[in-house]
């Protein structure tokens, strides 16, 4: 099972949200071929979770204000890590009504395509 190209699947994903009328951003654009995806959703709320690309499925982080952070600072921090870790990844920022639905569901994954 090989997928997708990381850079094709974006491009799709995001004319998909477009057509759906669903606000999305491409925060940093990584390697075309395989460079991995993170999606960071935002609510009305301020509430922030990122989604991670981890085999044919998503690994879900979540973020809360808490006395010393907001939410949308802890996961900047969390995208700084990774980035030092791969500097070949992607970042989509989406805007959802509600952090907590599984907007996951509604992605797939490039791997599962076989082409």
């Amino acid at each position: 099972m090989f997928g997708l190209k990381s850079g094709f699947w974006i491009r799709a994903t995001m004319r998909k949200l477009n057509d759906e009328g669903t606000p999305a951003l491409i925060v940093q654009k990584g390697d075309e071929d395989a460079g991995s995806i993170f999606i960071t959703l935002t609510d009305p709320s301020g509430s922030r979770v990122i989604l991670q690309e981890q085999g044919t499925s998503w690994r879900r982080h979540e973020f809360d204000h808490d006395e010393t952070q907001s939410a949308p600072e802890k996961a900047d921090l969390y995208l700084e890590r990774q980035k030092r870790y791969d500097p070949d990844l992607w970042i989509i920022e989406v805007d959802v009504k509600n952090c907590a639905d599984p907007f996951e569901k509604s992605l797939g994954s490039r791997k599962d395509i076989d082409i």
